[in-house]
């Protein structure tokens, strides 16, 4: 609270804000689980014995540089381009299966999957955004805990040596970010990489290796702002409806129905611009669009536009719900255990809704799962018999 004090916008009703916002989170959570609870949930280890380490790590690695050389070439299909940068995200369900197998079962293999895992972090480091290369150590860290569902002290330390590297990296990034980017697109008011990947890197090692203890613990200081994320829920609270007026559903009436016409059908449909829909809701006039900069107000900030302190946990609760529904019916839709993972590892990522607009928020899930209903059976026909041993 403190910290917040000194803001550009002070919090008015912090704890207000904090308060309404786990609310609704936990209610969400209910309702992801009320979607899951009756999941049957076998153990993976009898599964993975008809499927080859080596083929499995080979897929992975195939799948992997696929995905990376394809990035770009998507932006060619301007009306298909989210259904593949969402089918991308079936990576992380290879990368859970292979981590598990190979630990499990081919140890002798792990070396040349930990190489792969430092090439695609260097890959990641030359991006403009954290993800690229955060991502790879979060599911890394979640593929040690499934290693070890009951926590010994061993592993207890391992775990936390993950976290320590994780929180020091997430650190250093957040110190060097902003320079950093503006070097990567060279001063363009743009999200693009314009020096080479050897150029970036050592950029970024310098302004890594510039970072002091003052500039460390600030960091520190805009990392936890950036992951609270209540300061424009906060300048909402303050501005609906003093100066506008609660939206009564319309915020969640014009999210499911941007998706109802997709852009292939409608190739002059509205772009999102999350800075604008902010600033019509908290008066902060941010910058957006035209400054290459978006400010997401977040979905627990709608769900209390349209419906208020007390029934915006009905969206989020339902929401929630149909969340878990998408996971369970690829679960049980999958021919095994392992396709399971596979399918659904991509969840890691899209269940944290907070900070994401509910438009964004609604896509993200439905367009996930749509494209994997649509694929998975080609999918499977093609890497089943490639992958069994």
């Amino acid at each position: 609270m403190e910290y917040m004090k000194d803001q550009s916008f002070p919090l008015q009703y912090f704890d207000k804000t904090i308060l309404l916002s786990i609310i609704a989170l936990y209610v969400y959570a209910l309702g992801v689980f009320v979607g899951v609870k009756n999941l049957r949930i076998d153990n993976i280890d009898n599964a993975i014995l008809k499927y080859s380490p080596q083929y499995t790590l080979r897929w992975y690695i195939i799948v992997s540089v696929i995905i990376y050389l394809s990035r770009f070439a998507i932006w060619s299909f301007s009306g298909f381009v989210q259904y593949f940068y969402f089918f991308f995200y079936i990576k992380w369900g290879f990368f859970l299966i292979t981590f598990y197998i190979i630990h499990k079962r081919a140890p002798q293999l792990r070396i040349i999957f930990y190489a792969t895992i430092l090439i695609e972090v260097l890959l990641g480091l030359s991006s403009f955004f954290a993800d690229a290369f955060l991502n790879v150590l979060i599911f890394s860290f979640i593929g040690i805990a499934t290693l070890q569902p009951k926590i010994k002290f061993t592993g207890f330390v391992v775990l936390l040596a993950m976290m320590v590297l994780f929180f020091n990296i997430a650190v250093y990034w957040t110190a060097s970010k902003m320079e950093y980017r503006k070097y990567l697109n060279k001063g363009e008011l743009n999200q693009s990489v314009s020096v080479s990947q050897s150029e970036a890197l050592g950029k970024l090692s310098q302004l890594v290796s510039n970072i002091d203890d003052e500039k460390y613990q600030n960091a520190i200081r805009d990392m936890v702002d950036r992951i609270g994320y209540i300061q424009y829920f906060d300048a909402t609270l303050a501005y609906v409806p003093a100066m506008k007026q609660h939206q009564n559903g319309a915020v969640y009436a014009k999210a499911i129905a941007h998706y109802l016409v997709p852009r292939f059908l409608d190739a002059n449909k509205e772009a999102l611009d999350d800075s604008k829909h902010t600033n019509e809701f908290t008066g902060l006039g941010l910058s957006g669009k035209e400054s290459a900069t978006s400010f997401s107000l977040g979905t627990v900030a709608d769900a209390y536009i349209d419906f208020g302190e007390v029934f915006m946990n009905v969206p989020m609760f339902i929401f929630g719900y149909l969340v878990g529904l998408c996971f369970s019916y690829l679960w049980k839709s999958s021919p095994s255990q392992l396709w399971a993972w596979i399918l659904t590892g991509a969840f890691y990522l899209l269940i944290p809704v907070y900070g994401a607009d509910t438009t964004k928020a609604i896509g993200y899930i439905s367009i996930y799962f749509f494209t994997i209903f649509f694929v998975k059976g080609w999918l499977i026909r093609i890497l089943e018999p490639r992958l069994s041993a």
